[in-house]
C-alpha cells in the first residue's frame, strides 16, 4: 500500500492552462456555469459572493479561492471595484470522481492569507512568466503553481488530516499501482496535447500578429475543425477567444503603466479599429478603456 501511495503522490501533476488578472466594477455577474478545469483565484481588491455548487462563499481582499474541476460556479461583486488573479489548471491522476485536492490534501474553498505575501508573490510571478518570452517560462509557471498549491495544503483544515489519511488509505485498497499509472496515461492523453501547448505559447508571444484559425491549424498539422475542438478541450476557450483575451490582457496592463493613446495601444496588440477595441474591452472588463485607466489613478 505504501508503494501505491507513493506512486499516487509522485504521479499527480498540475497541468497549467491559463492565467490572467481581472478587474470588474460593481454589478459584475458571472452567470452560473460548469467549470471544466480547476481554478485558484487571489482576491487583490474588493468583495464578492462566490457560489460553488450551490454553497455561498463571501470573499474579500487577501483571500485565495479554490474552485474545483467539474463544479458549477456563480460570482457577483458587492463592492465598487473587484480585482483578482485567476489561474486555470487540470489535475492528472485521480482515484475517483471526487474533489482530489480537497479530499486528499484538505485544501479549503477559501483560505485567508493573513498578510502572508508569499502566496501573492507566487501568483504575480506566474502571471509575469506566462506573458514573457523567456525560455524558462514553462518551469517558472510550473514551479510557482506548485508552490501555491503547497501553500494551500499547509494552510488547509489540519483537523481533517487524520480523516483524510484514513480515506486515502481506504481508497488505495481498491487499486493497484498499474491501475493508477494506466489512468494517468489515459487522462494525460485526453487532456494534454503538445500541439495545443505549442499554439498557446505561440499566441502568447505573437498576439500582435494576424492569427487565423486556418494558419494555427496548419502550423501543427491539424485540420481547422480538429484544431478548434482540441483547443477548446485543452484550454476551455476557443482559439479566437484565447487570442482576444491575450490581447486585452496586455492592453489592460499598458493602460495602467503607460500614457500611450488608447488607439495606439489597440494597434500595438493587433486590433486596428479603436472602436472595436473599446467594445471588446468593455465586454471583457465591464468598463471602457478610458474608465479602466481612470479608476487606476
Amino acid at each position: 500500500m505504501d508503494d501505491l501511495k507513493n506512486t499516487l503522490y509522485t504521479a499527480m501533476r498540475l497541468d497549467f492552462l491559463y492565467i490572467d488578472r481581472y478587474n470588474f466594477q460593481r454589478g459584475w455577474v458571472y452567470p452560473e456555469s460548469y467549470i471544466p478545469y480547476c481554478m485558484i483565484r487571489l482576491i487583490e481588491k474588493g468583495d464578492a459572493l462566490f457560489m460553488i455548487d450551490g454553497e455561498e462563499f463571501p470573499v474579500h481582499e487577501g483571500q485565495v479561492v479554490y474552485i474545483p474541476q467539474g463544479c458549477r460556479l456563480f460570482c457577483e461583486t458587492s463592492s465598487k471595484s473587484f480585482q483578482f488573479i485567476s489561474i486555470r489548471f487540470r489535475l492528472r491522476v485521480q482515484l475517483d470522481e471526487g474533489d482530489f485536492l480537497a479530499d486528499y490534501y484538505h485544501i479549503a474553498r477559501v483560505t485567508d492569507t493573513l498578510g502572508d505575501r508569499f502566496v501573492s508573490h507566487c501568483f504575480n510571478q506566474t502571471l509575469t512568466a506566462a506573458v514573457s518570452s523567456c525560455r524558462s517560462k514553462v518551469f517558472r509557471i510550473r514551479g510557482n503553481l506548485e508552490l501555491i498549491i503547497a501553500w494551500l495544503c499547509e494552510h488547509g483544515d489540519t483537523e481533517k488530516a487524520a480523516i483524510v489519511e484514513k480515506k486515502l488509505s481506504e481508497t488505495i485498497k481498491q487499486y493497484k499501482i498499474e491501475d493508477v499509472l494506466q489512468r494517468e496515461t489515459i487522462i494525460s492523453k485526453r487532456t494534454q496535447d503538445p500541439r495545443i501547448n505549442a499554439l498557446t505559447d505561440y499566441i502568447l508571444t505573437h498576439f500582435d500578429q494576424t492569427l487565423s484559425c486556418s494558419r494555427l491549424a496548419e502550423m501543427v498539422g491539424l485540420s481547422e475543425s480538429s484544431m478548434r475542438r482540441l483547443f477548446k478541450k485543452h484550454t476551455g476557450k476557443s482559439p479566437v477567444d484565447f487570442i482576444t483575451d491575450s490581447r486585452l490582457t496586455v492592453a489592460a496592463r499598458r493602460l495602467l503603466v503607460s500614457n500611450e493613446h488608447i488607439a495606439q495601444i489597440a494597434y500595438s496588440v493587433g486590433i486596428e479599429d479603436p472602436n472595436y477595441f473599446s467594445r471588446l474591452f468593455r465586454e471583457n472588463f465591464g468598463i471602457s478603456p478610458q474608465e479602466y485607466r481612470r479608476n487606476a489613478e
